[in-house]
Parts: structure tokens; C-alpha cells; sequence
């Protein structure tokens, strides 16, 4: 059946009346149709191929491998093709047409292919830049914590220097170590040039900072300990009693008067050297007797010299509030005695203790200052106070008889 269809097609291209002419006739009237597409005139004529070729279908069928071998065999108009060129065998344009076929089919597929292929490295590139983003972000991320746990940390570390001064050496040594040692782990982590999907990596890190914030809890809760000691309350120091003039009860927190003395003077048993502090002074007895002189005297004194203050009534290094009464006129004032010279403040107007008054002593031993308030009245204070210091009451009550004055540290 194609051998006939190819016979027939020969027949009717040999008696196409463009074949039976002459080539060597002026070119215009004798230019054929192209023997590929037959809808344009030809341009080329291929003695190789032995066809007729218009531009496109030329440029197609002679890609740049035939177009080196066909090259000395291509003519361009006007045509003048070697002899007996009349007959061609429609089985070669037939091969020709198939082969142009596959050649567009080849170039569409390769088109795809290259498509397809760009569109993959779209994707990758895609991948990569997210990652790489991932992977910066999780490291900045990681970083600040380290930086914030770090600054967290040496804030800590210069709070524990201000509190502990000569007391808590040792420990500041094993902290210091401890460290040097998170600091070495931390510049190991920041050796780390690149961070890739290794979970090993970045758990190394996540412990570390594990290490850090575990050790800065530890220190946290040490310093809670020592701030709950600080805050005991202070008792009285039965030998720091003048002649056992005053009377103790309740824990050593309750002071009074013996009927038998004008008299009495007794210091604290706690030493106040750093932080603050508050200490409350209950007035629960404070008798108000015509003609007697009766005072209270309450503050601090300098540690090395409370010995001398209970035997000997030396006043050196006393910051106190004090109110007298004596039985005409009240005198409450602020005093201080350093460097056997008496700094004394009178109050404009008339303060006087009465019973279940509450005094309260403000001591800054960072800043080492002094206040008091009674009633929640603001008294002043004194700066510039001991490093050192121990409370201590003076209670006065001239004569003899039922009536005592009495206070109760609470």
C-alpha cells in the first residue's frame, strides 16, 4: 500500500509542470514551492538532499551538524541545479518530513527537559536560602540567650561581691572557676563556624546554656539563704546588760526597768555589716510621773565599742533617737556622738513615746546610713556610719515603784 502511495506521488510530482521547466529560465517565473511545507517558494536548493528548501524549512532540516556537511551543496537563487535533477523520489521528503518531525519533537522534549530542570534549581536554590535562614536565626537566637545569661550572670557575680565581702571568699573562688569553665564551653561553642542539621550540635549548645541557667538558680537560691539569715531578728545580749540592771523575758526580746535602779543601758547580739535592714521597737510601757525624768534612747553603736558603753557609759560612735520628759517639758531629738564631739537635732515640734508606740530603725549598711520613724512619722537618720554596728536601748526611770519604763523588739 505505501509502495503504491509513494509510486503515486512520484507520478504526479513528474508531471508537475514546475519540474518539466527549465532552471536555467530567468529566476522569478521559475521559482518552485518549497518541497517541505508546499506553501512557500523556495530559497534553497540542497544537491545533498536533492529538494528545494524555503528559509524556515531550510534553517530547520540543515541544523548546525548537517549545515557543515551540506554546506558546498546548498544553492540559494537563481537555481541551477546539475543534470537530470527533474525526478525526485518522494520517499526521501517523506524521510526528510520524518526526520524534521522528530527533530521538533526532540527540541520540545529537550525545551521541557530544560524547563523542568530550572524549575529544580529553583526549588534547591529555594531550599538552600530558607535553610541557611533557619540556620542563622536558630544561631542568633541561641547567641542572644548566651549573651543575656552572660550579662544575667555577671550582674549576679558583682551583687554577691558587694554583699559578701571578706565572709563568702571561698565561695567566690569555686563561682569564679565555675566561670571560667562556662566560659570555655562558650567560646567552644562559638568556634563552630557553620550549623547544620546535626541535632548534636545545637544540643550542645541548648546544654550549655542548661549548665548556665542551672548554676545561676543555684547561686539564686545560695543568696536567698544568706538574705533569710540577714533577716532573723535581733535579740538582746544578756552581756551586754549594765549590772543586770535591766530584766530580760521573752527569748531575750523583751527589756525592763528593775524597780530598784534609776537606770539601764543593753546592746543587741546581731552585728549588721551589709544589706538592709528594719528593726521595730514597741513602747510597752512609758510612765509619764510628775517631776521625775524619764527617757528613752534607742539607735546603734559601733561594734568594737559597746563594751566601753555598757561599763564605762562611753557614748563614742552612737547614732540614736532620743525622747525626755520631765514632767514639765518634752525634748525629742536626733543624736550622734563621734570623735568625742555630740551632734545633736532638736524637733520643732513636741515627740513624745507613749505606751504602744512603735519605733522603727532603717539601717542602709551598703550605704551606710541610719533613719527612724515613729508612727509612721519620718524622724531623719545620721550617714557615714560604722561599717559595724549593734543596736542598742537606754531606758531611764528615776524612782522606784511599780511603774517601768519597757520595750520589745518585734
Amino acid at each position: 500500500m505505501n509502495n503504491s502511495k509513494n509510486s503515486q506521488k512520484k507520478k504526479q510530482k513528474s508531471q508537475d509542470p514546475k519540474r518539466s521547466r527549465d532552471l536555467r529560465i530567468p529566476v522569478e517565473p521559475l521559482v518552485p514551492q518549497c518541497e517541505v511545507c508546499e506553501a512557500k517558494k523556495a530559497d534553497f536548493y540542497c544537491t545533498k538532499c536533492e529538494f528545494y528548501y524555503c528559509k524556515n524549512c531550510e534553517s530547520q532540516v540543515h541544523t548546525p551538524f548537517f549545515k557543515k556537511k551540506h554546506q558546498e551543496f546548498i544553492y540559494k537563487e537563481p537555481f541551477i541545479p546539475p543534470k537530470s535533477l527533474n525526478e525526485y523520489s518522494n520517499e526521501i521528503s517523506e524521510k526528510i518530513k520524518i526526520i524534521l518531525k522528530k527533530i521538533q519533537k526532540d527540541e520540545k522534549n529537550n525545551k521541557k527537559k530544560i524547563k523542568i530542570s530550572l524549575e529544580n534549581q529553583k526549588k534547591i536554590r529555594q531550599e538552600i536560602k530558607d535553610l541557611a535562614n533557619f540556620i542563622q536565626n536558630k544561631s542568633d537566637l541561641l547567641i542572644q540567650k548566651i549573651q543575656n545569661s552572660k550579662i544575667n550572670y555577671l550582674n549576679l557575680l558583682k551583687n554577691i561581691e558587694i554583699i559578701s565581702n571578706t565572709k563568702f571568699t571561698k565561695i567566690l573562688k569555686e563561682k569564679e572557676e565555675k566561670r571560667i569553665k562556662i566560659n570555655q564551653k562558650k567560646k567552644k561553642i562559638k568556634n563552630l563556624k557553620k550549623l547544620d542539621k546535626d541535632e548534636k550540635k545545637f544540643k550542645l549548645i541548648l546544654e550549655s546554656n542548661e549548665i548556665i541557667e542551672k548554676e545561676t538558680t543555684e547561686i539564686e537560691e545560695r543568696e536567698k539563704k544568706k538574705r533569710k539569715k540577714e533577716k532573723e531578728k535581733d535579740k538582746f545580749d544578756p552581756k551586754m546588760n549594765r549590772r543586770n540592771i535591766i530584766q530580760l523575758k521573752n527569748e531575750n526580746k523583751t527589756a525592763r526597768n528593775s524597780s530598784k535602779y534609776k537606770w539601764g543601758k543593753i546592746c543587741g547580739k546581731k552585728i549588721y555589716s551589709s544589706g538592709k535592714h528594719k528593726i521595730k521597737i514597741k513602747i510597752d510601757h512609758f510612765p509619764n510621773l510628775e517631776n521625775e525624768i524619764n527617757w528613752i534612747r534607742l539607735g546603734v553603736i559601733k561594734t568594737e565599742n559597746r563594751q566601753n558603753y555598757i561599763q564605762k557609759g562611753n557614748y563614742e560612735d552612737t547614732y540614736n533617737f532620743r525622747t525626755f520628759w520631765n514632767g514639765k517639758k518634752t525634748q525629742s531629738r536626733k543624736i550622734k556622738k563621734e570623735n568625742g564631739k555630740w551632734t545633736k537635732e532638736k524637733f520643732p515640734e513636741e515627740i513624745n513615746f507613749k505606751k504602744n508606740d512603735i519605733l522603727k530603725i532603717f539601717l542602709d549598711m551598703d550605704k551606710k546610713k541610719i533613719s527612724f520613724k515613729i508612727n509612721e512619722k519620718n524622724l531623719g537618720g545620721w550617714e557615714n556610719i560604722p561599717e559595724k554596728v549593734n543596736f542598742f536601748a537606754h531606758l531611764n526611770h528615776q524612782k522606784g515603784g511599780e511603774e517601768k519604763n519597757q520595750i520589745t523588739i518585734i
